[in-house]
């Protein structure tokens, strides 16, 4: 038996190229998934793309800023796919303005920490309202740069630490409420996707040089893909991290261990 069979999962920003490949590795491992994005024919896309692999999936318009929106899908959920048990808060804003803290305006603040916290609170908060007393996991998207100080990008930086603290306050709540519900958090390292791999060849010349310059990223001097945090997901999506809550675990390839003494843009 899969480890998720019979559970139904919801990823948010699955219409993305990460987003997708965790969509596709809970459904691989058994699970019915909920794509949902605010782009409804990426997420029609990945929903489509889980089908034809055998899969089960449906997707949804979703835009995670909007708490109406949230009530209107997890009510969509309930009706077509079943009870909620995973939802993973994927969905979010990458980098926005590397301007230095001085010069970065405050409408560029507002604009990550809305979608990069308090989408994922409002995630939060209709993930614990859907599952209740039954119980269930809500995995959520960090950044391994909430755990130390980049050259660039203070807004994403410090909206991806406030996923720190979202993490193991909403686990800490929902320890009070009595409520078997885990909230647990994956932080990853700098991810290789193909639109950064097309940036990259745009600005280098070459997909040679592009895939040679982001493994200097990685202090094992490789590429880091989607595909990673397949794993870790299903992991925190089943009940083999039953007695985990207020957890972190980093996909970083090792390179919060190089901090401090090596800054990375």
């Amino acid at each position: 038996m899969k480890p998720l069979e019979n559970k139904i999962s919801l990823v948010t920003g699955a219409g993305g190229e990460i987003g997708a490949a965790l969509a596709t590795g809970l459904a691989e491992h058994g699970s019915t998934v909920a794509v949902c994005d605010i782009n409804l024919t990426a997420a029609e896309t990945a929903a489509r793309d889980i089908v034809a692999s055998g899969g089960k999936a449906q997707a949804y318009r979703l835009d995670i800023t909007c708490e109406n929106d949230w009530s209107a899908t997890m009510d969509a959920i309930g009706d077509s796919l079943g009870e909620l048990n995973v939802l993973v808060n994927c969905a979010g804003l990458f980098a926005g303005s590397s301007a230095p803290i001085g010069d970065l305006s405050l409408d560029e603040w507002r604009r990550l920490h809305a979608v990069n916290l308090d989408g994922s609170f409002l995630g939060v908060k209709a993930g614990v309202r859907a599952m209740g007393a039954r119980g269930g996991s809500i995995i959520n998207i960090g950044s391994v740069v909430a755990f130390f100080g980049a050259r660039s990008g203070a807004a994403y930086g410090t909206s991806k630490a406030a996923i720190r603290g979202l993490t193991i306050q909403a686990a800490a709540s929902c320890v009070a409420s009595g409520l078997n519900i885990r909230v647990n958090a994956l932080h990853p390292g700098y991810i290789l996707t193909k639109s950064a791999l097309a940036d990259s060849i745009a600005r280098l010349g070459s997909e040679d040089a592009a895939k040679k310059a982001f493994a200097t990223r990685s202090p094992m001097k490789r590429c880091v893909t989607p595909d990673a945090l397949v794993g870790p997901t299903v992991f925190l999506a089943s009940d083999a991290s039953k007695y985990m809550n207020g957890a972190e675990i980093l996909v970083d390839d090792g390179l919060a261990t190089q901090m401090p003494g090596t800054s990375f843009a």
